[in-house]
């Protein structure tokens, strides 16, 4: 029970630290220079940022893991990465219909909140597959807190290098 509300803990601090960023892009008094709005303007803090996402992950996965009954030794885990694949895939084709033909540019225009909504799926969505890539490859109980430890770093270092090339 304990660990459920820690994980509740880092859901909600997600969605503060989300909040946050929605209210200090809206009450900038200084507005970005190609007239677009943004709510990080530079490329470290969008990082840190998605580190910080990251990182209430990477604790959320933690913490299940330290559960007596983990759902981490279900045996979905040895097809998740195929899942997370589909999914994923699945996800951006329709984000991008439904962003080019689609309602979802209107909706993002009247509730800006969605854009920080699907930053979150999609940042879950890779560190779900990272972390699924290497669960299956530690099957071991033991190995489930190493498998979370090796998926957060892998993460960060990926989007340290994307963010270092772009």
């Amino acid at each position: 029970m304990k660990w459920s509300l820690y994980q509740i803990l880092m859901i909600s601090l997600i969605v503060v630290s989300m909040w946050s960023l929605e209210y200090i892009s809206g009450n900038r008094t200084t507005q970005p220079m190609s007239g677009e709005w943004t709510a990080v303007n530079s490329a470290y803090g969008t990082f840190f940022i998605v580190a910080l996402v990251v990182t209430f992950f990477y604790l959320i996965f933690l913490f299940e893991a330290k559960k007596e009954k983990s759902f981490l030794n279900h045996p979905i885990w040895a097809i998740m990465p195929k899942i997370s694949v589909i999914v994923g895939i699945l996800s951006t084709i329709l984000f991008i219909i439904g962003g080019t033909i689609g309602p979802v540019m209107t909706w993002v225009e009247q509730w800006r909140s969605l854009l920080y909504v699907f930053f979150v799926y999609f940042l879950f969505l890779i560190f779900l597959f990272i972390f699924s890539i290497e669960h299956k490859n530690q099957r071991s109980p033991q190995q489930s807190k190493k498998s979370i430890h090796f998926s957060f770093v892998w993460t960060l270092l990926l989007f340290f290098v994307l963010f270092f090339l772009f």
